[in-house]
Order: C-alpha cells, then sequence, then structure tokens
C-alpha cells in the first residue's frame, strides 16, 4: 500500500498553521503593547483574605491609617498592592498573630513540585491557583514552568520582554555551557507577589545535553542543575511552585531532587489512577538508583490531590473511596470539583481569583469551584506551616 501522506509536510503546516491562528488569538486577547492587571477587591473580600470584619476596613480606611481605596458607587476597592500594604500595616500593629505570613528566621523556602506524568491532571490548573491564593495572602511567590507546552507561561498573557524562542526560559539557568544566572529569566507578573519563570520548546534541549554531560563525564550532577538554579533565588521568595511535564524525564527528575515538598493531583478515575500508579513505580525505581549512587531526595511531605472531581459520578466517589483506603492521611482531605467556572477563567487566561463574580452568567457555579479551590489551597497551606514548624 503506498502512502501519499509526508509526515513531515503534515507537522510543519499545521505546526505554521496554529502558530499565526493562536499568535492572532493572543493578539486580539491581549495586543503587543497591552499589560494585564489585576482586577480591585471589595472591601469584604479584602476582610476576608486578613481574616478581620469589614467593619474594621472600613474603621482603618477612615481613620486614614491604611491606604486609600478606591471608592466607586459608594462602595470601596483595594488593588492588590494595596491589600499587601494593609496586611503589612496590621502585622506591623501586631493585630493578629501571621497576618504577614512571610517566613521568618531559620525557616527555609519551601520548593513544591505538582508532578504526574499523566497528561490532563490538572497540574497547571493546581498551580496557577495555588500560586495565585498564596500570593494574595501576602505570600512571595514564584511559579517555574517546567513544560515545554509553556502552558503556565501562556496563562499569563504578554509578558514584558518575554521570548521563549531567544533563550528566556529555566533552560538557560540550567544548561551546562554559561548558564545565565537565574535572576535574569524571572519575570513580574500582572499579580503583586507572583514571579513566573517561563517555559519554552527549547526546555527539551536539557534532555539531550543531559545525555552528552553523561557520556563525557558521567554521574549524576545533571539532578542539582534546578536545585542549583533555585537557589540563587530562594531568599527572595517563600514558597517556588514547579509545573512539571507530563513526563518522567531529566528535568523532571531534577526538579524532584530540588523539591521540598511534592503534590501529585489525580482526577478519580481509573486511567488517571492506573496511570499514576505506574508513575509511582517508574520514579521509585528512578530514585533507587539514585539513592545507590549517593544521591536521593528529601522531603518535608509528598500528597496526593483529587482533582476535576464530580461529587454525584458514582464510579468517581468509589474510586475516591478506594484512594483514601489506599494513601490514607497522604490524600489530602480536600477535593477540586470539575467546574464549567475554571474551563471558562483557563479559555480567558486567567484564575478564579483574578475574575469578578459578576462575570459568570451562573453565579453560584463560581461559589462552588472558588469553595472548593480555596479550601484544598488552604490545605496546601497548611503543609507550608507544619514544614516551618509553625503552630
Amino acid at each position: 500500500m503506498t502512502r501519499h501522506l509526508s509526515s513531515l509536510a503534515f507537522m510543519q503546516t499545521f505546526s505554521a498553521k496554529l502558530d499565526v491562528a493562536l499568535g492572532n488569538l493572543s493578539i486580539a486577547q491581549y495586543p503587543p503593547d497591552a499589560r494585564r492587571t489585576m482586577r480591585k477587591f471589595t472591601s469584604s473580600e479584602v476582610a476576608a483574605l486578613l481574616n478581620v470584619t469589614e467593619a474594621y476596613i472600613r474603621q482603618v480606611s477612615l481613620k486614614e491609617q491604611g491606604p486609600s481605596p478606591e471608592v466607586a458607587n459608594g462602595r470601596r476597592f483595594y488593588s492588590m498592592e494595596q491589600i499587601l500594604e494593609l496586611r503589612m500595616h496590621l502585622a506591623q500593629n501586631g493585630r493578629k498573630k501571621w497576618m504577614n505570613p512571610r517566613r521568618v528566621g531559620t525557616e527555609q523556602c519551601q520548593i513544591l513540585a505538582i508532578t504526574n506524568f499523566k497528561g490532563g491532571s490538572s497540574k497547571t490548573c493546581t498551580t496557577i491557583h495555588l500560586g495565585h491564593y498564596l500570593a494574595l495572602k501576602g505570600y512571595r511567590v514564584l511559579a517555574v514552568d517546567l513544560d515545554p507546552q509553556a502552558s503556565l507561561t501562556t496563562l499569563h498573557g504578554s509578558l514584558p520582554d518575554f521570548d521563549y524562542r531567544e533563550g528566556d526560559t529555566l533552560y538557560s539557568a540550567i544548561r551546562f555551557e554559561d548558564p545565565l544566572p537565574t535572576e535574569q529569566v524571572i519575570h513580574h507578573t500582572h499579580i503583586a507577589g507572583f514571579d513566573v519563570i517561563c517555559a519554552g520548546l527549547e526546555l527539551t534541549e536539557f534532555e539531550t545535553a543531559v545525555a552528552l554531560e553523561m557520556r563525557k563525564s558521567g554521574g549524576t550532577s545533571f539532578l542539582l542543575r534546578v536545585s542549583q538554579a533555585l537557589e540563587q533565588v530562594a531568599d527572595r521568595y517563600d514558597i517556588i511552585l514547579m509545573d512539571s511535564a507530563p513526563s518522567l524525564n531529566f528535568l523532571t527528575l531534577s526538579s524532584l531532587t530540588a523539591a521540598t515538598g511534592v503534590l501529585i493531583p489525580v482526577p478519580a478515575h481509573m486511567l488517571d489512577v492506573d496511570s499514576t500508579a505506574k508513575f509511582l513505580e517508574l520514579a521509585g525505581s528512578y530514585m533507587q538508583i539514585l539513592e545507590q549512587v549517593g544521591t536521593s531526595a528529601q522531603w518535608d511531605f509528598a500528597k496526593f490531590l483529587i482533582t476535576k472531581f464530580e461529587p454525584n459520578d458514582h464510579p468517581q466517589a468509589n474510586m475516591t473511596a478506594l484512594m483514601r483506603q489506599v494513601f490514607g492521611k497522604d490524600l489530602l482531605l480536600n477535593s477540586v470539583i470539575k467546574s464549567t467556572a475554571v474551563a471558562d477563567v483557563l479559555t480567558w487566561k486567567q484564575s478564579l481569583y483574578e475574575v469578578q463574580r459578576a462575570r459568570f452568567s451562573a453565579p453560584k457555579t463560581y461559589d462552588r469551584a472558588i469553595e472548593s479551590i480555596n479550601a484544598a489551597n488552604a490545605e496546601i497551606e497548611e503543609l507550608f506551616w507544619k514544614a516551618w514548624g509553625r503552630e
């Protein structure tokens, strides 16, 4: 049988067409000269974030003891920068313990690897919502995109001076020859306290570079490349989040070595759970080899998180029960529900925290989604506190 379709022509044709179409869509959403801004927050939202009453927030504003909010239609609105300023003001006055949650003393920067080699397990969705949640809580957060598909990078729209084709990714900081200082590949986003290291196709070059390096010198020193790069900037941040690629490659292994904690998102479906079992088996075999050569990863915690959960779906309920039986306390108590609200905001290149509730035609859908995500994020935040030895 004669084949008439050229695989090279097929790949190149549609790669070029998609590149142009997606580029035009991106320009329509965010023109090259446009810069995204974070929405403003009502005084009730600010009160919830700071765990104080709205009356207290109003009192601080009337006494001009904090930032001056924008007033529209009799309502007060605060920018994210003003929320942080207000948080620091209240912390200085000793209003509540840990009003300023940033690490102190000997507390070390927490580096969380969010990983699973099953595509569609919500790694990127988990990373962006956790990162934005922590930034709103007052932490200094760095998100590192380790996936050449660059979904986390794309979700932040047009970043100033970023072009992955010009080496503006983590690979520039972890390559073996002439690596850049890590600070040069960090980008500030439109969200105060939330920075990113972007991804691009050049991240795949790390796999080839490691193979050549191992042939040249042997050993497992490549596993320290990510750790060494992040150590350069760890003092600037409280928490670093790594969004891994859906594969167990050299870069993923290097990120697991750099991590102080691991989070594995898993949808409650048979194929996803089965894939996770294979991921754990393969990762375990690699870790065993690494321990034998004297390179092992030590974590403060490793947890599983159920994602895309549909409470009324009986097969998912049964699979969740199985996972709780197998994983026990290593499975987070809170699950993240499947929601059209989450699907919508990701289409808009945003997280739920960036979008006003009023934008949704069915606000209760937003309420259920944000409640679910907040509960899971709060549980993860507690893990960081335990690692720091806080009450």
